[in-house]
């Protein structure tokens, strides 16, 4: 029997990040088994519709302050937002989704759902405090957090993560994770993206947000210049924007560094098409999208050891969880760097795996045995 679900969450496109492809994707494969599909998010660009209804799928974004609207959408309670949470009170709603704990529309869906006497689950992405690198800043939101967790545990009971790591960290608040599901790609898209390795030179890439000290491009572009003395034919690409974008263009001007800023994600696919090493040195992540995508499109992966990285990198067959360090990663760069031959055996293995292992399928079938289970 089909259902109605709904996800709650701070943002969704075209906002482009991994909770909000996370949550495209299973909708996709909610949809294509007939279920239909309510996204509540959050109005982050004026020129947005404040309700969409395409099929299936009704997006209801609801107004939000201009201060953080583009980081920590704060809700504007006005007689706009009032229409649209009636409306969304008179759906039936079967199962509602806090999609992350700790962002204000997720809280709202979960106090939503115990007002409508309606199960609720919220899905971690997560596998730390958010940071912003200023140790009293990033107190006051610490803190935050815990206060914001102690108001979604009144109205929910069962919490998931999307990697093994995501399930764990809950316990920091006293949560006991019920289960996974997996952020995954779409198996197919290897077909979509044709791939091309050059024989002439290598390309290392990265593709994400440019944060201050948390991404950790920083490093792999220190590690990438001090590389390229000993290694010819190298090329570095940066895919992403963020507040540190020009300010990494002007310390790093070289004609083996390209910075493409923001990429949309055809783009981003095609640039791990042509890459053959990926490399990811963050301080947090819930499950990298973008390490699961460039894996796929068949690049040696080199992360720091955060959420999902050794899900998926079991083993150094696989690719190489490394030390959050610029001497850890000149070290892995090198081994992989003088072995050639070996690394497109690893290349190879690690796509077979994110294939047999990550795929949306996959998950969407996990999360129908969540709707079969909670609204039996």
């Amino acid at each position: 029997m089909t259902k109605t679900i709904a996800f709650f969450q701070g943002f969704y496109l075209p906002y482009l990040g991994g909770v909000e492809r996370y949550t495209h994707n299973i909708a996709l494969k909610l949809m294509a088994k007939g279920h239909r599909v309510i996204i509540v998010t959050s109005l982050h660009d004026e020129k947005l519709k404040t309700k969409e209804v395409d099929g299936l799928l009704t997006i209801y974004r609801l107004p939000s302050h201009s201060f953080w609207k583009q980081r920590y959408p704060f809700l504007k309670k006005n007689r706009d937002y009032q229409a649209l949470i009636e409306e969304i009170k008179k759906e039936d709603i079967d199962l509602y989704v806090a999609n992350t704990r700790f962002q204000l529309p997720a809280l709202l869906g979960a106090r939503l759902a115990t007002e409508a006497k309606k199960p609720v689950i919220c899905i971690e992405h997560g596998t730390g405090y958010l940071t912003l690198n200023n140790a009293l800043i990033d107190k006051i939101l610490s803190f935050t957090e815990r206060q914001l967790i102690k108001r979604i545990k009144r109205d929910v009971s069962d919490f998931y993560g999307v990697s093994q790591e995501a399930t764990s960290w809950l316990k920091a608040f006293d949560i006991k994770g019920k289960g996974i599901l997996y952020n995954a790609i779409n198996a197919q898209e290897i077909l979509t993206y044709p791939i091309e390795k050059s024989a002439d030179k290598t390309i290392i890439s990265y593709a994400g947000r440019l944060q201050p000290k948390l991404k950790g491009v920083e490093t792999l572009l220190s590690a990438f210049e001090k590389m390229s003395q000993d290694f010819s034919q190298l090329e570095l690409h940066i895919a992403g924007d963020g507040p540190i974008l020009e300010d990494l263009k002007a310390k790093h001007q070289s004609a083996s560094i390209v910075f493409h800023g923001k990429l949309s994600h055809e783009e981003v696919m095609t640039l791990d098409a042509r890459s053959d090493i990926f490399v990811l040195m963050s301080k947090l992540e819930g499950f990298s999208t973008a390490l699961l995508e460039a894996g796929l499109l068949q690049n040696l992966l080199i992360s720091t050891d955060v959420g999902g990285a050794r899900e998926m990198i079991p083993n150094d067959d696989y690719g190489y969880v490394i030390e959050n360090s610029e001497e850890a990663l000149m070290e892995v760069l090198r081994t992989v760097l003088s072995n050639k031959e070996q690394m497109r055996q690893t290349q190879l293995k690690i796509s077979e795996h994110i294939k047999e292992n990550f795929t949306w399928d996959q998950t969407a079938l996990a999360f129908e045995k969540i709707i079969e289970e909670k609204t039996r």
